[in-house]
C-alpha cells in the first residue's frame, strides 16, 4: 500500500471551515466526510471545489485529497482522524519500493528543492489554505494509507445485494445534527453573500448541541 510524499496542508474535519461543515453546506449528501479519499467523495469534492474555489483550483492542476489510514491500528481514531490533507503535489511511493532511481530516491530532493510550484501556484495554495484551514502549516508531509479505496461489503438492506461499494462512514454532522439544521442549510443558493451567513448559523447550531 502506498506511502505518499505530499506538499500541501492539513484540512481539519472539525471547525468553522472544516470538512464536515463544508460537506453539509454544499449539500454533498453522498460524500463521506470522515474519509475524503474515498473515490466518490473525492469526485464530489473536486466538482464542488471547481464551483466554489474556481479562482484557485484552476491554478492548482495537481490538487488532490489524501487521507492517512492504517488498517492495523486499532486505536479509537483509526477510522477517522481529525484531519485529512489537501495536496498541491503528490509523490506516491509504492509498497516495497527499493529501486534507488525510483520515487523513494526523490524524497530528499523534494524537501531540498522546495515545493516546485510556480509563484502563482504557491499564492493559490496559500489562499486556499486560508479559506479552508487558517493557521495550518504548508509544507511536505509523509502520509501512509494502508487501504486508499476502503471497500466495504453491501448492507443487508442494500437495493443491490451484490453491488458492494466503498466505505462511507456516516459523517458526524449527518448522524448527529442534520435533523436539527435550519432549513436554509439545504435550500439557500451558495452565493457569496449567503455563504458566510449559512456558515455562521450552522456553526452556532453545531456548537450549542
Amino acid at each position: 500500500m502506498p506511502v505518499y510524499m505530499l506538499h500541501g496542508f492539513r484540512w481539519p474535519r472539525d471547525g468553522f471551515t472544516g470538512i464536515r461543515v463544508y460537506v453539509v453546506l454544499h449539500n454533498l449528501e453522498e460524500a463521506a466526510a470522515e474519509y475524503i479519499q474515498q473515490p466518490l467523495t473525492t469526485e464530489l469534492l473536486t466538482e464542488s471545489f471547481h464551483k466554489t474555489q474556481t479562482d484557485l483550483v484552476s491554478r492548482l492542476p495537481q490538487l488532490r485529497f489524501i487521507e492517512q489510514y492504517d488498517p492495523y491500528d486499532e486505536t479509537s481514531n483509526t477510522v477517522s482522524q481529525d484531519h485529512a490533507y489537501v495536496a498541491s503535489k503528490v509523490l506516491t511511493i509504492p509498497d516495497g519500493e527499493s529501486d534507488a532511481s525510483g520515487p523513494g530516491a526523490n524524497i530528499q530532493d523534494c524537501v531540498e528543492q522546495g515545493s516546485g510550484l510556480s509563484q502563482d501556484e504557491e499564492a493559490a495554495l496559500e489562499e486556499l489554505r486560508d479559506r479552508l484551514a487558517p493557521g495550518e502549516k504548508i509544507g511536505w508531509f509523509i502520509v501512509y494509507n494502508g487501504d486508499p479505496d476502503r471497500w466495504y461489503p453491501p448492507s443487508e438492506d442494500s437495493e443491490d445485494e451484490d453491488a458492494g461499494g466503498f466505505y462511507d462512514e456516516e459523517s458526524y454532522v449527518d448522524d448527529n445534527d442534520n435533523k436539527s439544521l435550519p432549513s436554509e442549510a439545504a435550500t439557500e443558493p451558495a452565493t457569496p453573500q449567503s455563504y458566510t451567513a449559512r456558515l455562521t448559523r450552522l456553526w452556532n447550531r453545531m456548537s450549542s448541541s
